[in-house]
């Protein structure tokens, strides 16, 4: 039975994130999604934050000659290693509001 409240939809974007570890370092991180709901992403990175954590996250969303940033808070619900076989693994987020914002025209 499926329990998501929101319907997922595979998205390949640019995502970047920081959070604080548990020594108050600030840590950062990139990579990409592999899929977005109006309550979360997965970003597969070699980078995962410990799940419980709080993370900052903005992705990059091109089309055509405009572009947008999505930018959020959330809190990591589930990290996933990287496998043998080459998939990269990652973290999901779990989040309650993304702001969005028009990055401007490319190639101005």
């Amino acid at each position: 039975m499926e329990r998501r409240r929101h319907e997922r939809h595979d998205l390949t974007a640019p995502t970047k994130f920081d959070w604080k570890s548990p020594d108050r370092a600030h840590c950062r991180g990139e990579g990409v999604t592999r899929n977005f709901s109006a309550g979360g992403l997965f970003v597969m990175t070699e980078e995962s934050p410990p799940v419980g954590t709080t993370v900052h996250f903005e992705v990059e969303l091109e089309r055509g000659n405009s572009a947008v940033t999505i930018r959020a808070k959330g809190r990591v619900s589930r990290n996933e290693p990287t496998h043998s076989g080459g998939q990269i693994g990652g973290f999901s987020i779990s989040t309650r509001r993304m702001r969005i914002e028009k990055s401007g025209q490319k190639g101005s």
